[in-house]
């Protein structure tokens, strides 16, 4: 019997439904989204090697995909593994061309994602939104096992930024395979 898995973590868990944000217009200023997923897959990979885990690669297509996620959550001001309309990450996997099929004994994993949301008023660097992001991720079980787990071989990490009146909002999702 062959068994099919696909894991994904919530920062806001806790049994309380995904917070339902207004939709962030668009971002210019001094935070560069595309150096953010930098340093997140960067601190993952850190975070990899301190338990002896090989690192991720990132690739394109999963970053694409993690970006278009941050993206529609930006726009359409939620912040959940599914969308308004149902669709989870094995959906964007599917609508992204992108199949991941990861066979560990008689199990095949499918994939795992990891989201963070932060929003703040002022200043604050692309170093502490990636240190703060992949910080949380690993205070979380959830979102730490993702991470953790040793037979994903890649990552893709997504960014948007956008304002919401004279708030900066940042969304990152991250991919795996």
């Amino acid at each position: 019997m062959l068994l099919l898995t696909s894991l994904a973590a919530i920062l806001l868990s806790c049994g309380r439904p995904a917070p339902r944000l207004r939709p962030a217009s668009s971002y210019t200023g001094p935070l560069n989204a595309t150096s953010i997923e930098g340093m997140v897959h960067d601190l993952v990979n850190r975070q990899r090697r301190k338990k002896g885990l090989g690192s991720l690669k990132l690739d394109k297509k999963l970053s694409g995909i993690a970006r278009a996620h941050s993206r529609d959550m930006a726009t359409r001001g939620y912040f959940s593994h599914y969308s308004p309309d149902g669709k989870d990450f094995s959906s964007r996997y599917d609508a992204g061309g992108f199949e991941c099929k990861v066979h560990v004994g008689q199990t095949i994993y499918l994939g795992a994602e990891n989201i963070f949301n932060v929003m703040f008023t002022g200043n604050m660097t692309g170093a502490r939104i990636a240190n703060d992001t992949v910080n949380g991720w690993m205070k979380s079980p959830g979102h730490r096992k993702n991470i953790l787990t040793p037979h994903w071989g890649l990552e893709g990490i997504g960014v948007s930024i956008g304002r919401d009146g004279g708030m900066v909002v940042v969304y990152i999702t991250q991919n795996f395979c």
